[in-house]
């Protein structure tokens, strides 16, 4: 063998061996260090993975949350809104009744106004109707008018109890005469004491025991005026108007 095959010989095995010590003492904790990165990348992407996971699972809990939150607050909206409308129709309601009372109370108010106010003329009209009555009597001659009255008198006191007529006063506008006189005393069965009130104005007042008959002029227009009171009251309520 030549010398340059044998010098190419064995420097290719020097080469392999080389080679072979390099790959052993080198490429091996190259390896190690390489799988040990992918191991790191490996755990991190799981790490990772778990991470996002976690923030999903956490983020589906903020939403749900978030809805619940504006479903409650709008409940809450609601019934805010319903409690509001409630006391806004329960202060309109008050509103309308206190209104409704004060409107009650000045149409009962104008209602007794206008009462009193008929009441004073009904009152006035009668006072009137009396006087009227009065001075249409007073225009009339006494001795005839003092007769009938006393027998209208008379005619009264057959009601009353005999045994009460006795000892009877009769009091008179004018003194009376002797034909009235006479009546008087049969229908009293008796004398009788006399007295003179011009504020009779005609006609006669007996008092007995028993009770009281006037038949004058005074008295007269006292029925005339509460009878025109009284028509005037009829007239002016709601029974009145009805009938």
């Amino acid at each position: 063998m030549s010398p340059a095959v044998t010098n190419f010989v064995f420097e290719a095995v020097n080469f392999l061996l080389l080679a072979g010590a390099l790959g052993w003492f080198v490429f091996k904790p190259v390896r190690r260090a390489l799988e040990a990165e992918r191991a790191r990348r490996a755990s991190e992407e799981e790490a990772l993975e778990r991470l996002k996971a976690e923030a999903e699972v956490l983020s589906r809990e903020a939403r749900g949350a978030r809805e619940a939150a504006a479903k409650e607050a709008e409940a809450q909206k609601t019934q805010i809104l319903a409690r509001a409308e409630a006391e806004a129709a329960r202060i309109r309601e008050e509103a309308r009744l206190a209104q409704q009372a004060g409107r009650s109370a000045l149409e009962a108010e104008l209602a007794s106004v206008r009462e009193a106010q008929l009441a004073s003329l009904a009152d006035a009209v009668g006072r009137v109707a009396g006087d009227s009555v009065s001075h249409l009597l007073a225009t009339l001659e006494a001795e005839p008018l003092d007769a009938a009255l006393a027998r209208a008198a008379c005619a009264e006191i057959g009601r009353l109890n005999a045994g009460g007529r006795t000892g009877a006063v009769v009091e008179c506008a004018h003194p009376l005469g002797d034909a009235s006189r006479s009546m008087l005393e049969a229908a009293l069965g008796g004398p009788f004491e006399e007295r003179v009130v011009d504020e009779l104005g005609a006609g006669v007042r007996i008092t007995t025991r028993d009770g009281q008959v006037e038949a004058s002029a005074a008295s007269l227009a006292r029925e005339a005026a509460r009878a025109v009171t009284a028509a005037a009251a009829q007239v002016r309520s709601p029974e009145g108007a009805d009938g």
